[in-house]
């Protein structure tokens, strides 16, 4: 007799550098009311996938989940699926931790939860196509990902009614289409309707298969669905009409189903995320034509205008926000150093190896309908574990030294970076800039900042509601704020908030025409080409950035050195000649973590971080940070006018759009008359906070 075969599979993860507080409101929300309620029906079986990161937060912190999970999975009920430990984009990793990660998660589940998966989750479904070679190596045998990849190659829905089979290099995987229509019914329609389809697709016989792969966190973290799922009984509801119904329908696993029934066919997919990734991807002016023409197609071509329009494909968020790319470089550069710090020592090795995948975790690489690469708290901790790793891996092979000319970041433009015991520096000639700036002992990047930039999403902002209606709905069918006036707050920035720009400005300018990006730039330095020089030898460490530049019709010869020779002090002189009247402002963009509680010491006046404010007159300020336990302290030859103020985003999470303080921009701005020459020098010495 013919059944409708149905896998349920549930991806729960969340990143590294999340807060505590956050992982236990989705643990009480979601994850145990979900196995507790999982735990009623008896005659169920579902597929689980845990991040690594997320299985050993509750192994520590509910170990009773853990317990559940053993004795589901003796029961047979559960199937678990492996996955990148901290759930990495896995193929633009190195090739030597692409399959490491997914062992690693491999003899983690095993160890700890008795059972040795054959199947994983890949992260955000992202698929390209010499990945079965890798995920082969791993000893994965089949994964599940999105129906949109399989229509992509101009199979239809009656096509992906079981699996299929692909290769590369004779390596073989079972590939599984998740269906997105499932995806936008489970739980959001009611639980007849979805019975209904399951009927549907049951009366074509043959044993058809239907897999619902998707996260976790939308059966109570998703807004509303606490209610709707357990409050309301929509999952405790839907699992009973599955038992009520199984003398046509049958849960299954993967694993199950590969053993009693032959793939479809072979495939080739093409490179693709599910297909709402393949929008986010996009620039902001073709994401808002993408939806636009979507719209007209759906009218003449129904659900196939999804596959007949595709987007753009995950690694375009490096070319869309350079601020992923750099950390994404450097990850490639720290790789390879922790590498062969483990093949010299592995037992210490070991440890760099662990912080260098944590620093692979994906969220804060990217950003579309959640915060991702917006969130401070979630770039800060890439840049923690990545320098942990980094700093781990010197210390093996008993070298800190780092000089490094090229172009490290791929973006067509020189770069430097130099590394010593203390700290890394990394530069760019484009706009004369550093793009780095890491403090080894603290293990963070203080020049790591995000810049304003536009979203597509933007446009909606003024139109959306500050509550939402209360129904339940997915994320990607709302847009919600999270406090008024949020429109307002919309300013974007001219280049990347890079540190060390270099600003010819009119007499008259504000810093409230710098804060509103409201400001003319008269040269043409901070967008121009300088060229690059460095010194690393004894008594000489440093970078020197050199252009002849323009300034309102004038020749301007601007030189500047980062002199890094001193252990706790960085020394900047810079050499003006020419022409110009009025000001030039070094901009410093400096952010602690993204804590805006940071404070700013100028005299006897002290500031939060997040504060905007002009100081005239002064010699020295000083930023410290108590959780750091971190001061700098800023010296200037002579008299500067200092100026600062706030860089904050308006940007999209799960839970809607909110106002993230990014980190604050310092200008040290000295007003100069008919410039013919002019020595403009001050220092940043970086130590313990005292006070």
């Amino acid at each position: 007799m013919s059944k409708l075969h149905l896998i349920l599979a549930f991806h729960n993860h969340q990143p590294v550098g999340n807060f505590d507080h956050v992982l236990e409101d989705c643990y009480a929300k979601s994850y145990l009311p979900f196995l507790e309620t999982l735990l009623g029906h008896p005659k169920l079986k579902v597929v689980l996938h845990y991040s690594g990161h997320l299985l050993s937060w509750m192994r520590e912190h509910h170990p009773e989940a853990v317990e559940i999970l053993r004795n589901l999975i003796k029961e047979q009920r559960v199937e678990m699926l492996s996955g990148g430990f901290y759930e990495p984009i896995l193929s633009v990793l190195p090739e030597k931790d692409r399959p490491l990660q997914v062992r690693e998660l491999s003899k983690y589940i095993a160890k700890n939860i008795g059972y040795t998966p054959k199947g994983m989750w890949l992260a955000e479904r992202v698929w390209e196509p010499q990945m079965p070679k890798f995920i082969a190596e791993a000893g994965i045998e089949y994964l599940p990902i999105d129906d949109y990849h399989f229509k992509l190659t101009g199979l239809e829905d009656k096509d992906l009614l079981g699996y299929y089979i692909t290769e590369e290099d004779g390596n073989i995987v079972s590939v599984f289409p998740g269906s997105e229509k499932l995806r936008y019914l489970i739980p959001f329609r009611s639980v007849e309707e979805t019975i209904a389809y399951f009927r549907e697709i049951s009366a074509q016989g043959n044993n058809p298969l239907l897999t619902m792969a998707d996260d976790g966190e939308k059966f109570g973290v998703w807004p509303n669905t606490y209610k709707h799922c357990y409050e309301d009984r929509w999952l405790d509801r839907f699992f009973t009409a599955l038992e009520e119904n199984s003398d046509w329908l049958e849960t299954t696993t993967f694993s199950a189903y590969c053993e009693r029934f032959q793939p479809l066919g072979r495939v080739y997919l093409p490179t693709a995320s599910y297909r709402e990734m393949g929008e986010w991807t996009l620039p902001p002016e073709g994401a808002i034509e993408y939806e636009h023409l979507l719209e007209l197609l759906e009218k003449t071509s129904g659900d196939r205008a999804k596959q007949l329009l595709r987007g753009g494909i995950w690694r375009a968020f490096f070319t869309k926000y350079p601020e992923s790319n750099h950390i994404h470089k450097r990850m490639r550069m720290i790789s390879q150093r922790v590498h062969e710090a483990n093949s010299a020592d592995a037992k210490k090795g070991k440890e760099a190896l662990t912080e260098l995948w944590k620093g692979q975790c994906n969220d804060a690489y990217w950003h579309g309908i959640f915060g991702g690469l917006y969130l401070p708290h979630l770039r800060s901790a890439l840049y923690r574990h990545l320098l942990k790793a980094e700093s781990l891996a010197c210390e093996i092979l008993r070298d800190h030294k780092q000089n490094e000319q090229g172009d490290f970041d791929c973006d067509g433009f020189k770069d430097i970076l130099i590394g010593t015991d203390q700290v890394v520096l990394a530069a760019t000639e484009r706009g004369g800039a550093l793009t780095e700036l890491s403090l080894r002992k603290q293990s963070v990047n203080i020049l790591d900042i995000l810049t304003r930039r536009h979203e597509a999403y933007h446009a909606k902002v003024a139109h959306a509601s500050d509550a939402g209606d209360g129904g339940t709905k997915t994320i990607h069918d709302q847009l919600t704020v999270k406090e008024e006036g949020l429109s307002e707050y919309l300013v974007f920035d001219r280049q990347q908030r890079v540190s060390l720009l270099d600003h010819f400005l009119p007499a008259g300018t504000t810093l409230d025409d710098m804060a509103g990006s409201k400001y003319e730039e008269l040269g043409d330095f901070t967008t121009g080409i300088y060229s690059l020089a460095r010194s690393y030898k004894k008594g000489d460490i440093s970078i020197t950035f050199s252009r002849d530049g323009v300034v309102r019709q004038n020749r301007v010869d601007l030189r500047k050195k980062v002199d890094l020779t001193h252990a706790s002090r960085i020394q900047l002189e810079y050499r003006l000649q020419g022409a110009f009247a009025g000001l030039f402002a070094v901009e410093m963009n400096l952010s602690l973590l993204g804590s805006p509680f940071a404070l700013i010491r100028v005299g006897d006046r002290t500031l939060q971080m997040r504060s905007k404010a002009r100081h005239d007159q002064i010699r020295e300020f000083a930023v410290e940070d108590k959780f750091l336990n971190l001061r700098l302290q800023f010296r200037f030859a002579e008299d500067i006018l200092l100026w600062h103020y706030p860089v904050e985003t308006i940007s999209l999470s799960e839970q809607g759009v909110e106002r993230l303080y990014q980190g604050t921009a310092f200008l040290f701005v000295l007003p100069l008359e008919c410039l013919e020459r002019k020595k403009i020098a001050f220092t940043v010495e970086y130590g313990e906070e005292t006070t």
